[in-house]
C-alpha cells in the first residue's frame, strides 16, 4: 500500500508557504519531476488561497490536505468547511479580451484545470472536497 501525507491547518494566508513545502516534499517523494511538482503546487496555492479568502469569510477555519500515490498518479485531496463552492463549474475566461479589459479573477481556476489531468469535486457531511489527479507520465 502506498505511503499518504496529511497536513492540517488554519485558513490563513500565513500558512500558504506551508502548504507549499507539503506539497513540494510530499510529490517529489511520490515520484513527479520539477515541472510537475512546480504545476501541483501553483494549483493548489490557487485553491487554498480561495478556500482562504473566500471559503471562510466570517472566521477562519480548518483546510486538511491528503496526498498519495495510486498507480502512476499522484491524487491530492483538499478539504474545507467554509462556503460550499465547486471551482469546476466555474466558467472559461475569455482569454481573447485585452487583459486591462478583463474582470479580476477566473485564470486561477482556468489554469488548475489545464495543469492537472483530472479533478473531481464534491460537497458531503457540510465539507467541500476537491481532488486534483497529476499523471507521474
Amino acid at each position: 500500500m502506498e505511503e499518504k501525507f496529511t497536513l492540517h491547518v488554519m485558513a490563513d494566508l500565513k500558512n500558504l508557504s506551508t502548504i507549499a513545502e507539503f506539497i513540494t516534499g510530499c510529490a517529489s517523494k511520490l515520484g513527479l519531476d520539477r515541472k510537475g511538482v512546480f504545476q501541483l503546487e501553483l494549483a493548489v496555492d490557487e485553491v487554498t488561497s480561495n478556500i482562504i479568502l473566500h471559503g471562510y469569510p466570517q472566521q477562519s477555519g480548518p483546510i486538511h490536505i491528503l496526498i498519495w500515490k495510486e498507480q502512476k498518479k499522484i491524487h491530492i485531496q483538499i478539504q474545507d468547511r467554509g462556503e460550499p463552492f465547486n471551482p469546476l463549474n466555474a466558467g472559461k475566461p475569455d482569454l481573447s479580451t485585452a487583459l486591462e479589459e478583463r474582470s479580476p479573477g477566473g485564470l486561477g481556476i482556468h489554469f488548475l484545470k489545464t495543469v492537472t489531468d483530472a479533478a473531481y469535486y464534491q460537497f458531503h457531511d457540510g465539507k467541500n472536497i476537491l481532488t486534483l489527479v497529476k499523471n507521474l507520465d
